[in-house]
């Protein structure tokens, strides 16, 4: 039996790991940034992050494996309104991104006192859109030709959940 997922900050440890996760074919191809990221530009981007109390980057781990990366960017503090993006690693086991985006949200809704989390998805990136739609999100935005494969644009969807809505989803008032 697998241990109890965690969801904790991101540490400098975690950039090598989490490094060959964004550069792995399954989670690039979904990428607005196409291109495979160094371990250069992956250590400055981690070093921006750590440096603004907007961000949030965490890793959800269990035991001492790690499952997923997840970013909370807080865009407007006074609203508590958010951005989030998400992949899970490319080997964890199924229903790993499920457990991921629960714990992001109930983080997100809960310590951080967020009112809306609002995320975009390629529109061909099926398994997001589903998890998106299974979490209570909802379909606010088509952004038409917004995303560029490298070989022909595609749709990105604006999906958006209500601390309201995600407390009516658990079943709390």
């Amino acid at each position: 039996m697998r241990p109890a997922s965690v969801l904790r900050s991101m540490v400098l440890d975690d950039l090598p790991i989490v490094l060959g996760w964004r550069n792995h074919p399954e989670v690039q191809r979904y990428m607005y940034t196409q291109h495979e990221i160094t371990s250069t530009e992956h250590r400055l981007w981690f070093k921006r992050l750590q440096e603004s109390p907007l961000e949030h980057p965490l890793v959800l781990e269990a035991g001492a494996e790690r499952l997923g990366y997840a970013r909370i960017h807080i865009v407007d503090q006074l609203a508590g309104r958010a951005e989030w993006g998400f992949y899970r690693a490319p080997e964890a086991p199924r229903g790993t991104g499920s457990d991921l985006c629960a714990s992001v949200l109930q983080h997100a809704f809960g310590q951080l006192g967020l009112h809306k989390i609002w995320g975009e998805v390629v529109s061909t990136n099926e398994p997001s859109v589903a998890l998106h739609r299974k979490l209570g999100f909802r379909e606010e935005a088509r952004l038409r030709d917004h995303y560029f494969d490298g070989d022909k644009y595609q749709d990105s969807l604006g999906f958006g959940l209500l601390e309201s809505e995600w407390c009516k989803n658990l079943g709390v008032q």
